[in-house]
């Protein structure tokens, strides 16, 4: 356009002279034309040069910006992978140290084992003397040892003191000890058990090696275990191992030792000799990692000792590089140091040092692999723009050429004024042609941009209006649906579904909280195990947990890491379930997880609408769900491809084949494996492990520490104990914020010491038993706030101790036990939390007046602490000592404690009567000052008690027609629609049957629970009244109207007891929980009993019965 309007002006300067004339196509026009054409052939020339600087410099700054972003981007992903890296290294360091802390619990546990074995060895032979003892069992065990810990020795030794003592030993072991120590105490090599030992070691003085002394020595004095410095065993004990490599230098290797008593399950035993095993530090760290972890070095130091050695490993292999520092130093800087084995007696403490052994990328970020795209693609372009320049420079050049020779035309045929005008026109097209000409706007698709636009459609259907809401929805959704959807093929990786076994049951008798307590604990410790071995977390659907490796990164180890991850998972949530027993109450601790992996092909993405997320779809996800489904608790149940890949990898070990076929849903029979790994045999040490039974009531004494107490105790008996205590402390906040919001309120005085002496000789319970139980009036001035209130830690002691005394009072029956008393105490628990006044109480009413309409609606019992302890302290104690039969057969027996309580409720009384004699003791004087200060408050503590405890008495008649009577009083003739107000008689007597509804209810809760729930105890019952027909205490074989009996039972009382719960009106949703769950368990049993009861008299024929 330029162009043409200079040759335009050139033209009209060399035309103006002969403006006038007219010219033709002579010989002078057409030297006119040429003369021009020449003249734009010069302007043309002179105008290039200044175009080709730019093009030049564009150039330049092209390749320059190619490479910066190169250089730049190398910068940025080295520092990245090196930061990665770094973080890589901390998890690796953090992950060795878990697993060495494993290998060694799992060695000293089993260690432990091998000292226990030996010291009831001896207790079971009579006239041992130590120290001349010989354990005939020791190859069998010691081979078990060595096979599942990988070590090459193992030995015990006696400790032998004295002149007496060493001559019966030599006398004993057939040769004299050989020692170069002037010490009196001697310990010689006796037993021992490896694949290569030559037997010289026999009666070899441990204490005379300098090495060993030590630690030895610490043993002995702590009686716990020691792990020595680095030693050579061949001077020990005879083996000899090398380098497999060199063939020079020995491994370096400590020995682990443990005490060995004289008896088990004493403080007061004695160490008469040690167990120890010898530990080859190659060995150790073997099979930690998968063979695509790379090399690295570990560097073994004792530290202030001065001893240091080097391993590489190899993925699972390790081989020993030498004595000292010897990693590579180029990459000192990668070290990461931990310490480990920190409760062990060592003279020295033991770390490690992780370190590189090459130069290492992580898959994703090698920046040579990113780089080089950069640079090919920067070239690439650069030389398509030079091919576009010179492309277009011709094609510009051919339409000039046109131009300009159009223009000599039309200035030499035409005047000037046709000319500018034509000019004109032209320029003005050329103009409005440039200005309707638009660059290509290129469109990628971006996650964020995704998501943008879905935060820009709610916004704007909150805006729109109702009538042009619709056709924008519809806009958005048809733009969305336009760009491709996020999603991928990932040819391969392994899926875990996880859920919890016996959740469903188990929540269905917790509060909400509860259940997301336990939910959020558990997957938040799965989460953070997931995070440190780079596993995928899918999602969380109710109790199950999903997550895959493999994916959205791909990674070869994908079988191995997950069934790592798997097992990790379950080890952990078996740890968090007795943990949260104590939070959670009882059963808790019985839940367990079950794991189903599978291997293969995934779709995944981002399946896009309301709320999107990350999904994965295929046949793999539905066959993962039914390998889950399949399994079995504590166990992770593996498909046969996924066992196929860990066979690959070298974990054949790791992967034993189900005995039976499975059948799953679309494939038919399959078969399955189970995932095994040597860690599992920690496991099951620890459950292996001798448990003392619950302590009857005639073992116990006033004398029993509470830490000696609580020891005593079954490890699940003494989380129940912990969860209980915690139930009541909780109340006893509440009554001690009560007493001391009240400032007239009367201190603890010399009238209710002589009042608790009173009520201890009173023996007839019953007698006590009263139709009305005055509950305290409203007060507002008498409340405080219980979060703020502390129990004395006195009394918070005593409540520890008295609650594990309640528990060792309990006998160990099938059903009437302590564990059944915390699963009533959590009933009752429930039902008064639930305890709630309708919304027309609370509606309208102010602050000052709602205390006051939620005391009368509930009948006083949500205003005092006092009455809700002592309601839950009698569930806890109701069945005290109770012999696991009827009270008719204890009346037909002519018992003792029949004859004292005169034939009436028998094991109700017995257990008011102990329980109360037992609180009554001085060392519980601080509890029982913070239960109740006064007289009158003790009365009203008793009667609650003796109320509630007797009326789980269901078969005593004039008990019956009593609460029966008391009911028609309080909630039939008081329905009287003329009658205006209730007297404070009504009101009590209402509270007072409420109470006793409240703990039947409870005591019978499982028939009104989940159907497992109910089906566990119903079976426990069935078990212990079979025990008492089998010892001649029970007429009837409770198998032959079992299943009859339990329908009657479900018809006659246990419907209607759900049905007055309702009635009373105060137990809000729980009501219609305990009514359904009756209906349902009540259908379910006229189906399935018969076969339940079958199947309870085969478990029930072969098991032993318990002594009574």
């Amino acid at each position: 356009m330029t162009k043409a309007g200079n040759q335009a002006s050139r033209a009209e300067s060399s035309s103006d002279t002969n403006n006038t004339k007219y010219v033709s196509f002579d010989d002078e026009c057409l030297s006119s034309i040429e003369e021009e054409m020449s003249l734009q052939k010069q302007a043309e020339t002179s105008s290039a040069r200044p175009f080709l600087v730019p093009r030049i410099i564009a150039i330049v700054v092209f390749m320059l910006s190619g490479a910066s972003v190169a250089v730049g981007m190398q910068l940025v992903l080295t520092n990245e992978n090196e930061s990665l890296l770094e973080s890589h290294f901390d998890d690796l360091a953090d992950e060795i140290s878990d697993e060495t802390d494993k290998t060694f619990d799992h060695i000293h546990g089993l260690l432990t084992s091998i000292s226990t074995s030996i010291s009831s060895a001896s207790m079971e032979r009579d006239g041992t003397q130590w120290p001349t003892f010989f354990h005939e069992g020791f190859d069998a065990v010691g081979r078990v040892f060595l096979d599942s810990t990988a070590t090459p020795l193992v030995s015990w030794s006696p400790i032998v003191e004295g002149a007496v003592e060493t001559s019966n030993w030599e006398s004993f072991s057939g040769s004299p000890i050989r020692t170069t120590s002037n010490s009196e105490l001697l310990i010689p090599v006796w037993q021992m058990k490896s694949d290569s030992v030559d037997g010289t070691a026999i009666n070899f003085d441990l204490l005379s090696h300098e090495v060993l002394k030590p630690s030895l020595d610490a043993v002995v004095a702590s009686k716990g275990y020691s792990l020595s410095n680095f030693l050579d065993s061949v001077d020990t004990f005879g083996t000899y191992r090398t380098n497999a490599a060199s063939g020079k230098e020995r491994v370096p290797e400590s020995v682990l030792a443990v005490p060995l008593f004289d008896e088990l399950s004493s403080n007061n035993a004695t160490v008469v000799g040690v167990v120890m095993v010898v530990i080859p530090w190659d060995r150790y760290f073997r099979d930690f990692f998968h063979e695509e972890t790379g090399d690295i070095h570990i560097v073994l130091d004792d530290g202030s000792c001065g001893s240091e050695y080097t391993f590489l490993v190899s993925g699972p292999k390790v081989s020993f590089v030498g004595e000292g520092n010897l990693h590579n130093a180029k990459y000192t800087s990668s070290a990461r140091t931990r310490e480990f084995i920190t409760g062990a007696h060592t003279v020295c403490s033991f770390f490690f040092t992780v370190y590189r052994a090459h130069e290492l990328y992580l898959d994703e970020f090698d920046p040579i692999s990113k780089i080089i795209p950069i640079i090919g693609l920067t070239i690439g372009f650069t030389i398509i723009f030079i091919l576009y320049d010179v492309l277009l420079r011709k094609r510009e050049e051919r339409v000039v050429n046109v131009a300009e020779r159009s223009n000599a035309i039309v200035a030499a045929l035409f005047p000037a004024e046709f000319r500018d005008r034509l000019f004109g026109r032209g320029e003005k097209d050329m103009a409005s042609a440039s200005d309707s000409t638009a660059a290509p706007e290129s469109s990628k698709f971006r996650l964020k941009s995704f998501l943008a636009r879905e935060e820009q459609t709610a916004k704007a259907n909150e805006n729109v209006n109702a009538d042009l809401a619709a056709p924008t929805l519809a806009g958005m959704e048809s733009a969305m649906y336009d760009t491709r959807p996020i999603a991928d093929l990932f040819p391969i990786a392994t899926i875990m579904f996880a859920d919890i076994a016996g959740f469903t049951a188990w929540s269905s008798v917790r509060e909400p909280s509860q259940v997301f307590t336990l939910l959020e604990t558990v997957y938040q410790s799965f989460d953070n195990i997931a995070k440190r071995k780079r596993v995928f977390k899918v999602e969380t659907v109710g109790d199950c947990y999903v997550a895959v490796a493999g994916l959205p990164e791909a990674r070869k180890d994908h079988a191995f890491t997950m069934a790592k991850f798997a097992r990790e998972c379950l080890l952990k949530f078996d740890e968090l379930s007795k943990q949260l027993e104590v939070v959670l109450g009882p059963d808790t601790g019985d839940l367990a997880m079950r794991a189903g992996l599978h291997s293969g092909p995934v779709t995944a993405g981002v399946l896009r609408g309301d709320k999107s997320r990350f999904q994965l779809f295929g046949d793999t996800v539905n066959t993962a769900a039914r390998i889950e489904s399949t399994g079995m608790r504590n166990r992770v149940h593996l498909s046969s491809e996924t066992a196929e890949f860990l066979i690959a990898t070298g974990r054949s070990d790791w992967v034993q084949r189900r005995s039976d076929l499975v059948c799953v849903k679309g494939k038919g029979e399959i078969q399955t494996y189970w995932l095994c790994s040597p860690q599992d045999a920690v496991k099951e040490a620890s459950r292996k492990k001798s448990i003392a039974p619950a302590s009857s009531a005639a073992s116990c004494s006033d004398g029993i520490a509470l830490e000696s107490l609580e020891k005593s105790l079954p490890p699940r008996i003494l989380r129940l104990v912990k969860w209980n205590v915690e139930i009541l402390k909780k109340l006893l906040k509440g009554v001690i914020a009560k007493q001391q919001g009240r400032p007239a309120h009367k201190k603890w005085s010399n009238q209710t010491e002589k009042r608790e002496r009173e009520l201890s000789k009173q023996k007839q319970c019953l007698r006590e038993v009263t139709e009305i139980i005055a509950l305290p009036q409203y007060d507002q001035r008498g409340y405080g706030d219980p979060s703020k209130v502390q129990v004395p830690i006195e009394a918070e002691n005593e409540l520890r101790h008295f609650v594990c005394m309640i528990a060792s009072m309990h006998r160990d029956n099938h059903f009437h036990n302590f564990e059944h008393a915390s699963h009533v105490t959590m009933s009752v628990s429930k039902l008064l939390s639930r305890i709630v006044a309708p919304e027309e109480v609370i509606n309208g009413k102010h602050e000052s007046d709602l205390g006051m309409s939620l005391h009368d609606h509930t009948y006083g019992i949500t205003s005092d602490p006092l009455t809700q302890f002592s309601i839950v302290l009698a569930a806890l104690i109701h069945d005290v000592d109770h012999s696991g039969v009827s009270n008719f057969q204890l009346i037909k027996e002519n018992s003792k404690i029949a004859s004292v309580f005169k034939q009436k409720s028998v094991a109700e009384q017995n257990s008011i009567v102990l329980a109360w004699d037992q609180l009554m003791s001085p060392k519980y004087s601080a509890l029982r000052r913070c239960i109740y200060s006064n007289p009158s408050e003790l009365d009203r503590f008793r009667q609650i008690i003796v109320n509630n405890v007797l009326a789980t008495d269901l078969f005593d008649k004039e008990l019956q027609s009593l609460r029966r009577n008391r009911w028609e009083n309080a909630f039939q003739k008081n329905a009287d629609p003329t009658r205006q107000t209730a007297t404070w008689d009504d009101t009590n007597r209402k509270a007072t049957i409420v109470m006793e509804h409240l703990i039947q209810a409870s005591d019978v809760s499982h028939t009104m629970q989940h159907w497992h729930i109910y089906q566990k105890w119903n079976e426990r019952l069935f078990a212990e009244m079979s025990v008492a027909y089998k010892n001649g205490r029970m007429e009837e074989d409770p198998a032959e109207n079992w299943y009859q009996g339990e329908l009657g039972f479900f018809d006659n009382y246990i419907i209607p007891l759900a049905k007055k719960l309702k009635d009373c009106g105060v137990f809000g949703v729980s009501c219609d929980e305990y009514l359904n769950y009756a209906l349902e368990n009540r259908r379910e049993w006229a189906n399935k009993g018969e076969e339940v009861v079958a199947k309870m008299v085969q478990q029930c024929e072969g098991r032993n019965s318990p002594a009574v």
